[in-house]
């Protein structure tokens, strides 16, 4: 009997149940826009750094004004001293790197308006504002004679040398976050929506660049490639000409932890559930 009830509410659900009967808990959706390191070689949030980014994620509908949403993001990181003519001193100093970024991120939102993709009484449409934490991977690097070079093995700042045991650690590669930012989504049928998003990430690390303190002396920098050849660590960590690495001097600011931006358009899947009476015995 139960089972037979079952089957007669799905046939008529779309002619006999009102909109009240249904439910919008979850959604699947995806991204595509660009990521934009904010920090010692980017401090005038200069978009010439930006580069593409992508993502996918799940939200759970709490009710109308809330939800909760977990998500993957990927992209690129990329700066270079020379691209920002304002501030002579980053000309001079001349660094650069580039990173991929992979992030695991679950936030909370927050709409302005009571918003769904049918029901009655609710707007089709709201900007949103978010925030949460996140964890991701970094991993800077530069080109040296058109070899990739992995920054955080080469230790610029004299993180690797055996001199000093106790700062021989690098830094490491994963760190946490926390995203916020807002958005604008706008239904476009009872399934489909369309979302724009911005957001920005305070992180734990100051090494997203690779830049962080002081120059080293030059004896604490010292990497070889394949383990032979020059060393090429004193280049990596002062690229200026003419030199302008004076060990102690500063090289960046560790004061300020680095950022980065995450800016995109997602489309989303919404499941649209049957909420059906129960039957008495």
């Amino acid at each position: 009997m139960k089972k037979g009830f079952s089957i007669f509410c799905l046939l008529v659900a779309s002619i006999s149940i009102p909109k009240s009967a249904f439910s919008q808990e979850n959604e699947i959706g995806a991204w595509i826009g660009t990521t934009v390191y904010l920090g010692d070689l980017n401090p005038t949030v200069s978009f010439k750094n930006a580069r593409w980014g992508a993502g996918a994620f799940y939200r759970r509908n709490i009710n109308n004004r809330m939800s909760v949403k977990a998500g993957f993001n990927y992209g690129f990181l990329d700066a270079a001293d020379n691209r920002i003519k304002r501030y002579p001193y980053l000309q001079a100093r001349n660094l650069d790197f580039k990173s991929q970024i992979a992030e695991v991120a679950i936030t909370y939102e927050i709409n302005f308006f009571k918003y769904s993709t049918f029901e009655r009484n609710t707007k089709r449409w709201t900007p949103y504002l978010f925030g949460g934490i996140s964890m991701f991977y970094f991993s800077p690097y530069t080109k040296y004679d058109g070899n990739k070079i992995a920054l955080e093995k080469v230790g610029t700042e004299g993180q690797k040398t055996p001199n000093r045991p106790n700062k021989n650690r690098g830094y490491n590669s994963y760190s946490f976050g926390i995203p916020y930012g807002g958005g604008f989504k706008v239904a476009l049928n009872q399934n489909w929506s369309l979302n724009i998003e911005a957001s920005t990430r305070f992180t734990f690390t100051d090494f997203l660049d690779d830049v962080s303190g002081s120059y080293a002396e030059p004896e604490d920098v010292n990497f070889f490639i394949n383990g032979s050849g020059p060393n090429i660590a004193p280049f990596l960590a002062d690229k200026s000409n003419p030199k302008i690495g004076i060990p102690g001097k500063q090289r960046g600011t560790s004061s300020e932890k680095d950022r980065f931006m995450m800016i995109g358009v997602g489309i989303t899947y919404t499941f649209i559930n049957i909420k059906c009476p129960k039957v008495l015995n």
